[in-house]
């Protein structure tokens, strides 16, 4: 699906630098997750259910951080939803453009007690998903993170995918200076048979 405006054009409480946060931050522990699930004995299953697992499981992490005060874990159920500065969401490991768990498109307790409290519009968002796709490239599998948000019919009224930046480590521009050792001179050993001592005699 192409591309809308950012997530914040619709929500201003979506400010760029909070959903590029959570963004990277998922996908750099979701590739983490399928590196360790890459073994001869791990199957489709094991590493669908791990990438789950350590994406909720970052979640109850920066949950707790406080330097992260607008990110709230509501739930922590299998359709656990996050707050990003009071926006919900859903975090959904599928296809954002043929989601094949359509069930995790529909609101649930959290998002509906949220809902309650506002008359929708009907060209409004009123639930958002964090989609997090694996093109199941066993070799080199690429991951995406993507935000989509849907009116009150499900129809896609936000499609935004994060442009994940690898962290490459960054090597010292400096190199301490080389340290010169002379070459050690051949010495024979010249030991005395009267006093059992033993010199070092120079054969050079």
């Amino acid at each position: 699906m192409s591309e809308t405006q950012h997530p914040s054009f619709f929500a201003p409480k979506l400010h760029p630098e909070f959903l590029e946060r959570i963004c990277q931050e998922v996908v750099s522990v979701a590739y983490g997750a399928l590196a360790d699930a890459s073994t001869e004995n791990d199957t489709a299953w094991t590493r669908g259910t791990l990438l789950y697992g350590r994406v909720h499981g970052l979640f109850k992490k920066l949950s707790r951080d406080p330097s992260l005060p607008w990110l709230i874990l509501r739930n922590s159920t299998m359709d656990y939803t996050i707050s990003i500065n009071d926006v919900l969401f859903q975090v959904v490991m599928d296809d954002p453009d043929a989601p094949k768990k359509s069930y995790r498109l529909l609101a649930n307790d959290v998002e509906l007690m949220q809902m309650s409290l506002f008359d929708a519009n009907p060209e409004e968002i009123v639930t958002w998903r964090l989609f997090v796709d694996n093109d199941h490239n066993f070799e080199s599998p690429k991951l995406t993170a993507t935000v989509v948000g849907f009116d009150i019919n499900r129809n896609v009224i936000c499609h935004w995918s994060h442009e994940y930046k690898a962290r490459i480590p960054v090597k010292s521009a400096y190199l301490p200076d080389a340290v010169e050792f002379e070459d050690p001179q051949p010495v024979r050993r010249n030991t005395d048979a009267e006093t059992e001592t033993t010199t070092d005699v120079d054969v050079t």
